[in-house]
């Protein structure tokens, strides 16, 4: 009954995919594709993660791990969409190969595939956060719209709630490896809810994305 809870939590994430699926065209024309493919990506995981547990009763690990490969990818693609290091390209991809060498690294090289090796982990949660403290800085100093109604500022605050958490997650996973306590137990428990939590932002967000400009001669 635990699985099936927390597979109905999770499938939240369906909010924000039916959203952006009925809101596809606006969404093609607009710089969300990346953010967008990430909440396919998402739903398709929550799925096969119940299927790898439920029904197969088998690890989903080596998936978790490829799967947050692919997160930060598509999430350094998108604040790429939104201008983050935009005119620096060399500094851009060196950025996001670092990541990706010490997932090289931690699960290849060092055969942690199977298990949830932390320095990749924590790394690219806090680039996240940075970036998005970083968009969200600059979108106060030059926007003064009121920022709440605008879908990226919505996905950057959704971001920093998660991302945060989830390098929270991975102190209270890790420190549960050698003996769990009440503390990384209610930790470890809550992360549903913070996926939740983001998920519905994230479908405020997707409501958010305003039509593309028509550009007329007159």
């Amino acid at each position: 009954m635990k699985e099936i809870y927390l597979f109905l939590l999770s499938e939240i994430i369906l909010l924000p995919l039916i959203i952006g699926l009925v809101r596809l065209p606006r969404i093609k024309r607009s710089s969300y594709q990346p953010f967008f493919i990430y909440i396919i990506l998402g739903a398709f995981w929550e799925v096969l993660n119940f299927f790898l547990i439920t029904v197969l009763h088998a690890q989903n690990v080596a998936a978790l791990n490829i799967f947050f490969l692919l997160e930060w990818l598509l999430i350094a693609w998108q604040f790429h969409n939104w201008g983050l290091l935009r005119g620096r390209k060399t500094v851009f991809y060196i950025v996001v190969a670092i990541p990706c060498l010490v997932w090289i690294s931690e699960y290849l090289i060092f055969g942690q595939l199977y298990h949830l090796a932390p320095y990749y982990h924590v790394l690219y949660c806090f680039l996240i956060v940075l970036f998005s403290v970083n968009t969200i800085n600059f979108m106060i100093t030059h926007d003064y719209r009121n920022l709440f109604k605008n879908p990226t500022f919505l996905i950057c605050i959704a971001f920093i709630i998660y991302f945060i958490y989830r390098i929270i997650f991975n102190w209270a996973y890790q420190t549960s490896l050698k003996g769990a306590t009440e503390t990384t137990s209610f930790i470890i428990m809550l992360i549903g809810y913070i996926n939740a939590l983001t998920n519905i932002i994230f479908a405020v967000a997707l409501l958010r994305i305003p039509p593309p400009q028509k550009f007329t001669l007159e």
